[in-house]
């Protein structure tokens, strides 16, 4: 499980024949290592590395596309979009939840089971 340790790629370089090369592929800190050695990468565990987009994009045919989607750097989040998007949601759960009737109730009162259920 060294391979694994983004702490412990010195160490790794120093000693290539201990790599476990599947569990190296995904690890963030391991990409200088993984470039150097293409040919020892597990494409299907580099798939789901944050840090191998780069890496990922010049080899697209070699993607496991499964993987691929577990990967959160493929995303881009827009996030004034979003928050233009929910004002509407987020003014009325404000009503809902502050309402006086919500407010003055008990101390371990559980709002969010009054309005989602169990």
């Amino acid at each position: 499980m060294l391979s694994k340790n983004q702490n412990a790629i010195k160490l790794l370089e120093a000693n290539q024949d201990k790599i476990r090369w599947s569990y190296l592929s995904c690890n963030p800190a391991a990409i200088k290592l993984l470039e150097a050695n293409q040919d020892k990468i597990d494409w299907s565990y580099l798939s789901s590395n944050p840090a191998a987009i780069k890496l990922l994009k010049a080899n697209q045919k070699k993607i496991d596309w499964f993987y691929f989607t577990t990967n959160p750097a493929i995303f881009e989040l827009d996030y004034d979009a979003m928050k233009i998007a929910n004002e509407g949601m987020y003014e009325e759960l404000i009503k809902e939840i502050m309402k006086p009737s919500r407010v003055f109730k008990e101390r371990d009162y559980d709002y969010l089971e009054e309005l989602f259920g169990e």
